[in-house]
């Protein structure tokens, strides 16, 4: 397996934690860390995560892996590739999210 992050996934991880940093530093680079860890750890375990079904109408098979309860990173699998395609504040209107993914 091989972990790919979309350019727009990564600025979106980017974003976070700018805006956090100005707030906190050190809740910055926690979530930041955090984000990146539990990502690896789909390297081991692809499936761990639910199929979302808020995103079941694309053509790909999105999952969700939820974070510190407040982030959700959305991937799909192809081809023994991980694509992460996309880091969510859960906070925010889901409808975001759908909006963002037909983006990519």
């Amino acid at each position: 397996m091989k972990l790919i992050w979309t350019a727009f996934a990564a600025g979106q991880l980017e974003n976070i934690y700018r805006f956090l940093i100005n707030k906190n530093k050190t809740a910055a680079v926690a979530v930041y860390n955090d984000i990146l860890d539990d990502t690896e750890a789909l390297l081991h375990f692809a499936g761990m995560a639910p199929i979302g079904p808020l995103l079941s109408e694309f053509s790909e098979l999105y999952r969700s892996l939820v974070i510190r309860k407040t982030y959700k990173v959305v991937y799909y699998i192809a081809d023994d590739i991980i694509f992460i395609v996309a880091v969510f504040d859960c906070r925010q209107n889901p409808g975001k999210l759908k909006k963002d993914i037909r983006k990519i």
